[in-house]
């Protein structure tokens, strides 16, 4: 309720009527009410002479006698309506206006008592002008405390206080640890404007101890699965590395000697046995076959030349055998100043590299792959483009994404990044980004 609706009540209820009558509109014009006062005194003085001039045979004392007591009789009703009527209405107003105040704060507190967060208000001096029941709940009574004895403990005004940015009028955010309560809060500080004109400093505190502690933990927990995916991943690799040795020298050595020993079997057979050098000639096509079977299964777990001949050549003979079975043109460029890298960063690289050509073959229906392995500002960049379908946000962001999902987190297990993005019918690419750590010479 505003002042002016106070007034005009109290002069409703005062006057008995709506404030409509020339009185109650005089009543709120102080310079108005002046003049009527005065055009009335100079009425009752006017009036006063002509009853006193009826009575010429008056003595000067008597004239004066009478004039007193007219004038105070016609003054009466004066002061009583435009000196003591005004005055009781103010009166009256200012106290009603003073209730309705004391109910609005009452009500203003009621709310900040019952709100979960903390709320209290400082001057300009770090004198405490308000805390709500949360803050008295978790530091105690203020007793005269300023803010930095209040809820820091200290001496003199925190290192960290902002008052000078809040009193220039720019609201602050931010987290604060307080070490009384050892809790984390989320804090807003904005200036207000007093009645008399200062500034003071708004505080809300809301406690994020909880959230925060969550997070970590779900910070700590990403963090140990990233670890142990790192891990697994490494494993995976050495035991496909473990596993195409023992097929590239084991199995390839028995191939080996097997197809020997059918072209000494094809020596040793005579022209009449034509049935017999038809099935050796059958056996030695099977174990060239199988060969070359061992040979493509050896390569996929573990590209012999990744390890002797680098990153580089790995990837371009990669593009030429995805050119050659899918029948997608695909061409790769490299720009590297060094063949070979760190073995983590070799191994990535190539197995995104290959999980992209995978998924162009698969879902882009693309006709045109190309690729490009560069260094930048020690940094190795991988980029691959498609003009196929192209993918969208959904598939980008699909927790079922496996593929995709492996190659963020390969990525970022290395320090590195990776983007993929996707315009509709215009194809697919993908940009990887890693921190070149370590070399290998």
């Amino acid at each position: 309720m505003s002042y002016l609706n106070i007034k005009n009540e109290s002069i409703a209820d005062f006057s008995g009527s709506r404030p409509e009558s020339f009185f109650n509109r005089l009543y709120q014009s102080p310079t108005k009410l002046v003049l009527v006062v005065a055009f009335f005194v100079f009425i009752c003085e006017f009036l006063t002479m002509v009853i006193l001039e009826q009575f010429p045979g008056l003595s000067a004392g008597t004239a004066n006698v009478l004039d007193s007591i007219l004038l105070v009789i016609f003054l009466i009703p004066a002061f009583e309506i435009f000196i003591f009527r005004p005055l009781l209405l103010q009166i009256t107003i200012r106290k009603n206006a003073e209730a309705e105040l004391t109910i609005e704060k009452n009500k203003l507190n009621g709310i900040l008592d019952t709100m979960p967060d903390g709320v209290y208000i400082v001057n300009q001096q770090h004198q405490i002008e308000y805390v709500n029941k949360t803050i008295e709940h978790e530091y105690g009574p203020v007793n005269g405390c300023k803010c930095y004895e209040y809820s820091n403990g200290r001496k003199e005004p925190c290192l960290w206080c902002n008052m000078s940015e809040i009193l220039a009028g720019s609201p602050v955010r931010g987290e604060w640890n307080s070490t009384s309560t050892g809790k984390m809060y989320d804090l807003f500080e904005r200036p207000i404007r007093n009645f008399d004109g200062s500034v003071s400093k708004l505080m809300i505190l809301h406690d994020i101890t909880e959230r925060k502690r969550a997070l970590d933990e779900v910070r700590d927990s990403r963090e140990q699965l990233r670890n142990l995916t790192a891990h697994l991943q490494a494993v995976r690799e050495e035991e496909r590395a473990a596993i195409a040795r023992e097929i590239h020298d084991e199995l390839g050595q028995v191939l080996a000697t097997l197809q020997l020993d059918i072209s000494w079997l094809l020596g040793e057979l005579h022209e009449d046995q034509r049935h017999l050098v038809e099935k050796a000639e059958a056996m030695s096509g099977l174990i060239v076959n199988t060969v070359k079977t061992v040979q493509k299964i050896s390569s996929e777990l573990r590209p012999v030349m990744l390890d002797e001949l680098g990153l580089a050549d790995a990837m371009e003979w990669q593009a030429k055998e995805f050119q050659k079975r899918s029948g997608i043109s695909c061409d790769f460029a490299v720009e590297l100043a060094s063949k070979s890298f760190d073995r983590g960063i070799s191994t990535a690289l190539y197995r995104i590299f290959q999980e992209t050509l995978t998924n162009v073959l698969r879902h882009a229906g693309a006709t045109r792959v190309e690729g490009s392995l560069m260094e930048k500002r020690e940094r190795i960049v991988l980029k691959v483009r498609d003009n196929g379908r192209g993918i969208t946000r959904k598939q980008i962001n699909d927790p079922l994404s496996i593929g995709l999902i492996g190659m963020k987190e390969r990525t970022r297990m290395l320090g590195g990044r990776a983007r993929i993005r996707g315009v509709y019918r215009k194809g697919s690419a993908i940009v990887v980004q890693i921190p070149i750590t370590q070399r290998k010479e």
